[in-house]
This record gives C-alpha cells, structure tokens and sequence, in this order.
C-alpha cells in the first residue's frame, strides 16, 4: 500500500482556506480591474449576479482609467470616442445598466467649462452604482 501524501490525510484542514482564500481573489480582482475600494468590491461581489451594465462602443477600462482631471472634452472624445449619454452635455455617461438591473458599474466623467469656454474633466466616476445611490 502506497503511502498518503500530507495533504491527502489532512485535506480537511485546507477547505476552510479555500472557502475564504476565493473571495479574498475576486475582490482583489475588482479592486485592480475596476479600481473600486475594498468596500465597493464588497458590494461588487455581493450583487454579483444582479448586476448588468452596458458600455459605449468603443470603451474599454484601461482607456478610461487614463482620464485625468483637467483634460479638455476634446482628448476626452478622441481617446474614449462618443458616450451613451450626454455628448454635448457636461457630463458624460459612459456605462449604464441594462433594463431592469438594480447595480451595475458607473463610469461618468463630469466636466466644467474654463475662462475660453472650454470644457475640462472635472471629476471621473468609477464606482459599483447601487439603487441607494443618486
């Protein structure tokens, strides 16, 4: 009779760290994909399977992660191309939620005008939208 390996006698002690260790990875996931705090990736993971956002063509997470404040609309456009909503507006929506999901994965950029009348990236939304939220 062949001998048991360590970890074939003692496989019930790693289930317990495996049931913890898998969702410790996929906030560690969202938080590097999607650039969400510890707590967003949280609430990411506890709605995972009520959320549904869609993008605009053209959009990608690495693109918009390279939006910074200060930027004019018109790098905005050329690198992220045209929003869902708001395009000639001053806040553009890039991402929303499919029909009837109650979360999804916001990604906004709001802009204010400068003295030339240009408008410049104000703030950048990235967060995981709750119904809570406004």
């Amino acid at each position: 009779m062949q001998k048991k390996s360590f970890f074939q006698r003692n496989w019930y002690y790693f289930t317990p760290a495996v049931i913890v260790a898998i969702p410790l990875l996929m906030g560690a996931f969202s938080m590097a994909n999607w650039g969400y705090s510890f707590k967003e990736s949280m609430s990411a993971l506890l709605h995972f399977g009520s959320t549904d956002t869609r993008y605009a063509f053209h959009f990608t997470e690495e693109k918009f992660r390279n939006i910074r404040p200060g930027m004019d609309g018109r790098t905005v456009g050329e690198r992220l191309k045209n929003p869902m909503e708001g395009q000639l507006g001053l806040v553009w929506k890039y991402s929303l939620p499919n029909e009837g999901a109650p979360y999804y994965h916001e990604r906004t950029i709001v802009f204010e005008k400068d003295a030339q009348n240009t408008p410049r990236v104000k703030e950048v939304i990235r967060r995981f939208h709750t119904p809570e939220m406004k």
